[in-house]
């Protein structure tokens, strides 16, 4: 049986999950997300929770997904889990939820971070969406999660350069709520939790609900055609090649088909 991809750890009214692939810098693979998305399912009806606070081991908080899984995780067949049905269940999860981010936080892991309501990272953090470098390309609702949180002006930096930014970098930006010394990560991030936990669980719940509400309703649009040129770019000859390149440590050759 492979080994467990994630630790889960209870302190008090506060749940834990810890990313737990250090050696392939916290990849997201099938594994990883059934996981995590069975430990969620399973806290949502825990009326004891208050909070949620996700980081990670090792010196990436997580590299986005496993390349050597890419065609497997986007084109999964109906019921298994997904980065769209994950991240969809985090981000209605019925608590406050908190991402601590050390190291690099790209593509699919920067939107895991994204997907949480607080962001503290480490001063050497990288946070970046690299797709445009290997020929993918994000589902719409993570283009909306990304404008959501940085406007379209900062969701046009990240996507069309591909650059990775800083701490200070995405502090500006308004991607995280706060930088802090690398030494200070863990100690901050749980202060964040144990603060959040100690408010009042009903009142926590109901403003989960309505600022999610008004951000849906605000970023609600009809995207029939975007899902189908996303479509186009998960079968195109680029999107086989960029991971490939990757993986091979090479430069892609595009080919615009």
């Amino acid at each position: 049986m492979a080994e467990q991809t994630i630790k889960v750890e209870r302190a008090d009214a506060a749940m834990i999950i810890t990313l737990a692939r250090p050696e392939k810098r916290n990849a997201l693979n099938v594994q990883m997300l059934t996981e995590i998305d069975q430990t969620l399912a399973q806290a949502e009806s825990d009326r004891g929770l208050r909070a949620l606070l996700i980081r990670a081991e090792g010196s990436a908080f997580c590299a986005g997904i496993d390349l050597n899984q890419a065609s497997v995780l986007e084109n999964a067949p109906p019921g298994q889990i997904n980065l769209e049905k994950l991240f969809h269940r985090l981000e209605r999860f019925p608590v406050p939820t908190i991402a601590a981010i050390n190291g690099a936080a790209l593509a699919g892991g920067l939107e895991l971070a994204l997907h949480c309501d607080l962001r503290i990272a480490a001063e050497s953090a990288r946070m970046g969406m690299t797709l445009a470098r290997v020929g993918l390309m994000l589902p719409f609702s993570f283009v909306r999660k990304l404008i959501e949180i940085v406007g379209a002006a900062g969701a046009n930096r990240l996507l069309y350069t591909a650059q990775t930014l800083d701490g200070n970098e995405a502090l500006q930006l308004g991607m995280i709520h706060a930088m802090v010394p690398d030494d200070r990560l863990a100690e901050t991030a749980l202060s964040w939790t144990r603060n959040v936990a100690a408010n009042a669980p009903l009142s926590l719940r109901a403003m989960k609900i309505a600022i999610r509400r008004a951000m849906s309703s605000a970023y609600d649009a009809p995207h029939e055609d975007i899902d189908r040129l996303i479509e186009q770019v998960r079968n195109s000859n680029d999107a086989h090649e960029g991971p490939r390149a990757f993986l091979e440590k090479r430069k892609p050759v595009w080919s615009a088909t």
